[in-house]
């Protein structure tokens, strides 16, 4: 079913403002517009608040709806004979009752809906939920990247081919990014990235591609098709050299040393730091089983990789000044009488060991990552161009954690499993930068005693 209202900005005397459109299921198209009353306001916008604001009006047209289309039947009367009401012709159903005579646009944005089909499929049936953030995102690239295509209008689902998916992807690599700004007007940017070109063509090949297997349609336009061409960068990793002196160097800021030491020695990703909660470490063990993302909140780790890791001496002696200053900030919000009862001074299991410190409950914000790697990237004596050219990043560190493992003879079966990959083959391919961090000199050195001992004996 598609959205019952879209949400659009409207400059006003008050103030920008959001208003909403409402589908009209007889018109199909949305035809009517009402002020939510919202104000755009924060740094969210108020868009919840705008959304609850826009069901409340949808509920009441629909209601208005009902009431005007209701059916009445006259009572009879002294002229009028006792009859039954003359039935009333259904009303006709839209020509399109297949998917296959469904029009493309509207079956890739319903496709995209969090009550879908396919992502109650994924819910209820795979038990392996789409996340809000994803469905709203491909739902969002269908309005802007697909629907403005000229080709696809008048297109239904069974009639999409190969030819028009190609003409589609010379469009899209051309396509230009978009900005709304806060009164509404769009400002163009650069081309799309290939790989955000991809993603959009995903969005499109994955409901098409539920529909081929449904067998509502019987060819897949998809079929050998291909994508926009990446030139796919090769991640930077530290050398064992830098992660040592990383070790061992000052720490003024405990939270971004441990945001460093969790990547590099522990393989975690940034979702899995910022999910990490005192309770997750016991025994000398990391118990890998949340994940934070802004839009979704904690939720399990990326494809549910919940595992333990070993917790390195070097991580451990971060957490205990971590566990330290956090018990001391926490007797500072305990009034004086309380700071004597040691059991009064106490840190939650779920509290985050990464709590922001300015929105209590919640942890650091991903911009804390940005900056905080850059500038531990700067005391190892890497600066911001060598690092932009090294490629080096938060997730640098998980490369280096597997890459680093596998130098050091753990099996790949074993970083795998620490790593949490799917597949031993992600962690060979994707994962392993070992060119990057051979040392030519000591490689040089066993060449050497190789043969030239044996050539002395």
């Amino acid at each position: 079913m598609r959205y019952p209202f879209t949400l659009y900005k409207v400059k006003s005397n008050l103030g920008t403002m959001w208003h909403a459109r409402f589908w009209d299921d007889e018109l199909k198209k949305y035809a009517h517009s009402r002020t939510t009353g919202v104000l755009v306001v924060g740094k969210k916008e108020a868009r919840r608040e705008a959304e609850e604001a826009a069901r409340k009006i949808s509920e009441t047209l629909a209601e208005t709806t009902t009431a005007q289309v209701k059916p009445t039947v006259s009572q009879p009367t002294e002229t009028q004979p006792t009859t039954a009401p003359t039935p009333q012709p259904e009303p006709s159903r839209p020509k399109y009752n297949t998917v296959a005579n469904t029009p493309l646009i509207e079956y890739l944005s319903d496709f995209w809906t969090p009550n879908s089909e396919y992502a109650n499929f994924k819910r209820d049936v795979e038990k392996n939920p789409l996340t809000p953030y994803y469905i709203e995102m491909n739902h969002d690239d269908i309005r802007r990247h697909v629907e403005p295509f000229p080709d696809f209008k008048g297109l239904t689902v069974g009639t999409l081919n190969k030819a028009v998916l190609k003409r589609y992807l010379i469009w899209l690599a051309g396509r230009k990014t978009q900005r709304r700004k806060k009164d509404g007007t769009i400002i163009e940017g650069d081309t799309l990235s290939s790989r955000r070109a991809n993603s959009v063509l995903q969005a499109v090949r994955v409901a098409i591609r539920y529909a081929v297997d449904n067998e509502e349609i019987q060819i897949d336009p998809f079929h050998k098709l291909g994508e926009v061409s990446e030139s796919i960068k090769e991640k930077g990793v530290l050398t064992l050299e830098e992660r040592n002196t990383l070790i061992d160097m000052e720490m003024p800021d405990h939270r971004i040393r441990l945001v460093m030491l969790l990547g590099c020695l522990c393989g975690l990703r940034r979702g899995e730091i910022r999910g990490l909660q005192w309770g997750d470490i016991s025994n000398g063990l990391i118990h890998v089983q949340h994940n934070y993302q802004d839009k979704d909140g904690l939720k399990m780790p990326k494809y549910n990789s919940v595992r333990k890791v070993p917790v390195p001496t070097a991580v451990q002696e971060v957490l205990d000044i971590a566990k330290e200053k956090a018990l001391i900030a926490r007797a500072k919000e305990k009034p004086i009488l309380d700071i004597a009862n040691t059991e009064a001074i106490n840190i939650s299991p779920e509290s985050f060991i990464l709590e922001s410190p300015k929105y209590k409950g919640l942890p650091v914000s991903n911009n804390f990552f940005r900056r905080g790697v850059t500038e531990e990237l700067l005391k190892l004596g890497i600066s911001e161009s060598q690092q932009k050219e090294r490629i080096l990043t938060c997730h640098s560190m998980r490369h280096t954690f597997v890459t680093l493992a596998q130098l050091s003879g753990i099996p790949d079966v074993i970083v795998s499993a620490l790593a949490g990959h799917k597949s031993v083959a992600v962690t060979k391919k994707t994962y392993s930068h070992v060119p990057q961090v051979i040392n030519f000199d000591e490689a040089r050195t066993k060449i050497d005693n190789s043969y030239l001992i044996k050539k002395s004996a």
